[in-house]
C-alpha cells in the first residue's frame, strides 16, 4: 500500500466529508498514475494544514480528455451543480487550460478512513 498527499480547497473538503463528493478528479501524471486501489491519500486543506482527511482508494478511472469525463457516469458520483461549460472552466481554473487540454484525467474513488477538523 502506497501513501499520497494532495492539497484541496476547503469547499472540496466539506463536500468530501458530507458524502457529496466520492471521487476526486486530477490530471493524469506520474504521481496519479502510481495510485492503485487500496492506497491511502491524505487530503490537506490549502492554507489550513490541521484540516485534513485520510481516504482509501476504492477505484480508479482514466479518461482520455475532459469531454470523456463530462460524459462519464462516474462524474455523477459528485453532486455538483455545474453546467458543462462551468465544469470545464473549473478544471481550466484549477489546473490550467493547456494542461487540461493536453492531459488525460484520472478519477480517484475513495472511502473516508479519518477526518481531522480543527476549525
Amino acid at each position: 500500500m502506497n501513501k499520497f498527499e494532495y492539497r484541496i480547497y476547503d469547499s472540496v473538503y466539506k463536500e468530501m466529508i458530507s458524502g457529496n463528493k466520492k471521487i476526486e478528479f486530477r490530471l493524469l501524471n506520474d504521481k496519479t498514475n502510481m495510485i492503485t486501489i487500496g492506497d491511502e491519500i491524505k487530503f490537506i486543506v490549502v492554507d489550513n494544514d490541521t484540516k485534513n482527511l485520510l481516504v482509501e482508494v476504492t477505484n480508479k478511472y482514466i479518461y482520455d480528455d475532459i469531454e470523456a469525463l463530462w460524459n462519464s457516469k462516474e462524474k455523477d458520483n459528485n453532486i455538483l451543480e455545474f453546467s458543462k461549460n462551468d465544469f470545464i472552466n473549473q478544471f481550466f481554473t484549477i489546473f490550467g487550460k493547456e494542461k487540461v487540454l493536453s492531459s488525460k484525467i484520472v478519477g480517484i474513488e475513495f472511502k473516508i478512513k479519518g477526518v481531522d477538523s480543527n476549525d
